[in-house]
């Protein structure tokens, strides 16, 4: 059992259990002993009474007037009993054993013994029988007693109080299943941070809660605060690194480009190729930096607050062409999507169509069958059926310097694999240039 609640609620039932069994099997010896103790008592009063009304003869025989006998030892099978055994002489038993007897022990005078024996009629007995010296004769007096009715009550009362027991321990076991219940509650606030920081909706776990697990919060809150300082000085430094190459690389360029350099014609390409491709590289990490800082805070990406913002950035990047991006978007609040992973995907898709683009960029977003659906196409040139071939085929990485498909498809692609979802590209019918859909699942 890896429930918490369960192995309390468990471990406290079992312990309700042992603890009431355990204070019944008590109760049931203590109050048998009590019986036993009250019973033994009355019967050692009896014979004491018994010795003081009786007398021996000269041949030994003991005798008691019956005017001085308790009737109840004189009803057959009464359940009160007593024999009186003189050593060397006769016995007396009382008229209540009718043609029963009881064989009591051989005791010395001034020794007392307690035994239970079998009765008349299955009765149970407790008997009691000492030792005494009358008239200088040893004799033995054993009284009896039948437990039946005592026990019979006192097993009534023992069923009460399991009864009473039962009902007490299942009211105590749905008490304590309440107070853990209502205990572990506690733990909600934590639980609901934890969904809102999936959801992007926090950045943070409240420490309104137990003050056992407070340390635990704490912790993860200083956790979770390092790792978003370590990934923002990450993208800072990727940002920094590519602003500061640019320069050197848009020199080196120009320089290349000197017709006054004295460079072999073939050896001049390779190395602006080379220069192009690093200018392209920091580029790309410069577009990602400035879409990363675009838009409000929050880990899940909300379509209607992003896209006009990322809009406005393309635009502006690729001004002076006039570029309209329309955006539809049939979403509604937030998509549990991480927002850098949307930011980075739709940044690159749109600044691809922006690039190529005559003058029109159609974005359209929706949520269809639990996936969300994005559709971007453009009215620019298109790709041939062989450059579609390339970029769709199983097993093809989508790079940089596939021709015709600008920068970052082999980023789009990655993202896209990574929430197993599907990308596609083809010839617009609507605007002439290229379409490319994705398809994410949500959740």
């Amino acid at each position: 059992m890896r429930s918490l609640e369960g192995r309390l609620h468990l471990g406290l039932g079992i312990s309700l259990v042992l603890l009431i069994g355990a204070a019944w099997w008590l109760g049931h010896e203590a109050l048998h002993h009590t019986a036993d103790a009250f019973v033994i008592s009355r019967l050692e009063h009896d014979a004491e009474g018994l010795l003081g009304a009786l007398s021996v003869s000269s041949d030994g025989t003991p005798q008691i007037g019956a005017e001085r006998l308790t009737p109840v030892y004189d009803q057959p099978y009464s359940g009160h009993y007593f024999v009186i055994s003189v050593a060397g002489g006769g016995r007396l038993r009382s008229r209540s054993l009718w043609d029963e007897d009881l064989q009591p022990p051989t005791l010395a005078a001034g020794r007392t013994a307690v035994w239970r024996t079998p009765g008349p009629t299955e009765q149970r007995l407790l008997a009691w029988v000492g030792g005494y010296r009358v008239d200088g004769r040893d004799l033995v007096v054993a009284v009896a007693e039948d437990l039946s009715p005592l026990s019979g009550a006192l097993m009534g009362f023992e069923r009460l109080f399991a009864l009473m027991a039962v009902v007490g321990l299942a009211l105590i076991l749905l008490i304590q299943r309440l107070v853990v219940h209502r205990t572990f509650t506690r733990l909600e606030s934590v639980y609901r941070d934890i969904e809102r920081l999936e959801r992007g909706k926090t950045v943070y776990l409240t420490e309104d809660g137990p003050t056992e697990i407070l340390p635990l919060v704490r912790k993860l809150n200083r956790l979770l605060l390092r790792f978003d300082q370590r990934l923002e000085r990450s993208r800072t430094a990727a940002g920094n690194l590519a602003h500061g190459i640019k320069g050197p690389l848009s020199m080196l360029r120009q320089q290349l480009r000197d017709p006054g350099l004295n460079i072999a014609p073939a050896h001049r390409e390779a190395l602006l190729d080379q220069i192009e491709r690093l200018y392209r590289i920091a580029e790309r990490q410069l577009k990602r930096a400035r879409l990363a800082g675009a838009g409000g805070a929050g880990v899940n990406f909300e379509a209607a607050e992003e896209l006009p913002t990322l809009a406005r950035l393309l635009t502006q990047i690729h001004a002076p062409k006039p570029v309209d991006i329309q955006l539809d978007d049939r979403t509604q609040g937030p998509l549990e999507l991480d927002r850098e992973d949307m930011l980075e995907l739709l940044g690159n898709l749109l600044d691809n169509a922006c690039k190529w683009a005559r003058s029109r960029v159609c974005f359209e977003l929706g949520i269809e069958h639990g996936c969300l659906i994005l559709c971007i196409e453009d009215d620019g040139p298109g790709c041939s059926e062989e450059a579609l071939a390339a970029i769709t085929g199983r097993g093809v990485r989508l790079d940089e310097e596939v021709s015709g498909h600008g920068l970052g498809l082999s980023i789009v692609k990655e993202i896209v694999d990574s929430y197993q979802g599907r990308i596609g590209f083809a010839r617009s019918a609507r605007l002439g240039g290229l379409r490319a859909e994705v398809e994410l699942p949500l959740g």
